[in-house]
């Protein structure tokens, strides 16, 4: 009774034994990273997807199934009597009585054995390809979190920094309206109470996006990994050089695109499928022999045994409404693999084409910011808030003006963004298959 204990001591012992190593792996990484950059988490994600390994088991039951599905099947033992008499059940009675013992073996219809393996393999050849598509999108996936988390934890840094400048606006115009000459109005000063106010709930509101882009984030990363800070500095992804501007020079392109070579794999499926289905309009055979034991007869004289062997086939004759159908049916799945392959690069070429056309405007957006807009908020801000300060201006233009000047930064910052978003779904749909 205690061997069971023992046994299933063992089993957990040999189960826990890896995620352990796992998770002391996991915390050395921890103490190592000190920030999580775009690299970092990419490389996280990818070498602890465990849809990866599940594929790779996939593949291996492919070709196991493969190497079984070549063979032909188990013979079949026979083992029986013959014209046992029923008056008497004498096995000695009757000169035809016997003891039988046969096999026989089963020979599938044509090539069937030889298309059956072929296929399987096929199908084992698609696993190293969805691995490629997916390692692929999940660091398209995991490139779009870690962009949302760092925009909104740099917009809090942004803000975080202006705030000292709204607190100094408050000050001046606190300063303002209670000296002696009531330069400030209340409603100034209300005004700018205000705007702090509506900084905290703007500061709320990011760090609520920072924790989501965080957890989910979290479904790829550890969470000790996902805790740490995030790199200050935005990784820098350089645009394709390549330019596609027809279909034709699509269909070429993405020849070599994970999703592609899947599909080119299940074209040589279908087209497989269609040659097994063709075999069955071969007979498959059946071949046997059995040998037969006599006893003597009544006066002792020895009767001779028997050996029989056959030969059976079927004869795929009417074949109008079940094999012609069954091959129509598998023609049409393959010419729609075919279809279904020109959809697809359909697909990735419009893709293709709304992201440059979204690259070209972020780019155009970007150096509107950088080269007029923003230095001209700041000329502005530093114009009102001198006005302000000599009693020449409203203190509402000098709000504005702030407001002005950190939303422009803000906005500058998810143009940046949004455009490694861009590469990096582009750099997706141009991702090609080493296998």
């Amino acid at each position: 009774m205690k061997t069971p204990r023992i046994e299933n001591s063992r089993f957990w012992r040999a189960s826990i034994f890896p995620f352990a190593i796992l998770l002391v792996a996991i915390s050395a990484n921890a103490q190592e990273i000190h920030e999580l950059t775009l690299v970092t988490a990419i490389e996280l994600a990818t070498q602890n997807d465990d849809w990866l390994t599940v594929s790779e088991q996939e593949q291996n039951a492919y070709l196991e199934e493969a190497t079984a599905a070549g063979e032909l099947p188990d013979p079949k033992m026979m083992v029986g009597l013959a014209n046992m008499p029923l008056d008497t059940f004498n096995f000695g009675q009757e000169p035809m009585t016997q003891f039988r013992l046969g096999v026989n073996q089963a020979f599938p219809r044509g090539d069937t054995r030889e298309l059956l393996r072929k296929k399987i393999t096929q199908q084992s050849e698609v696993s190293p390809l969805h691995r490629d598509d997916r390692t692929a999108s999940v660091t398209l996936e995991v490139s779009g979190l870690w962009f949302d988390a760092y925009l909104a934890e740099q917009s809090i840094s942004l803000i975080n920094n202006d705030r000292a400048l709204f607190e100094q606006l408050v000050d001046i115009t606190t300063a303002r309206y209670t000296s002696t000459a009531g330069l400030a109005r209340q409603q100034d000063l209300i005004r700018a109470a205000l705007e702090l106010v509506r900084l905290d709930d703007r500061l709320a509101l990011l760090r609520q996006r920072q924790d989501s882009s965080r957890q989910r984030l979290a479904e790829w990363l550890p969470y000790e990994i996902v805790s740490l800070p995030f790199s200050q500095d935005l990784p820098e992804l350089e645009p394709p050089e390549s330019e596609l501007n027809s279909l034709p020079q699509a269909l070429e392109f993405f020849e070599n695109h994970p999703k592609i070579r899947v599909n080119d794999k299940q074209i040589e499926i279908a087209q497989t499928q269609v040659e097994i289905t063709k075999q069955s309009f071969k007979p498959s055979f059946n071949v046997g022999a059995s040998y037969g034991y006599r006893d003597r007869s009544r006066l002792g004289i020895d009767r001779a045994d028997f050996i029989s062997l056959d030969l059976s086939f079927d004869l795929p004759l009417f074949t109008e409404n079940r094999q012609k159908p069954r091959l129509r049916a598998s023609q049409y799945r393959a010419s729609a693999k075919q279809t279904e392959r020109i959809l697809l690069i359909k697909d990735l070429f419009a893709n293709y084409q709304q992201a440059m056309a979204q690259l070209v405007v972020l780019d155009e957006r970007k150096a509107i910011y950088n080269d007029y807009l923003l230095s001209q908020l700041t000329d502005l801000t530093e114009a009102t808030l001198s006005s302000y300060t000599a009693d020449e201006g409203d203190f509402e233009e000098v709000m504005r003006a702030y407001i002005a000047e950190l939303n422009a930064k803000i906005e500058l910052l998810q143009i940046d963004i949004e455009r490694l978003k861009v590469i990096s779904l582009l750099d997706y749909l141009l991702t090609t298959s080493a296998y």
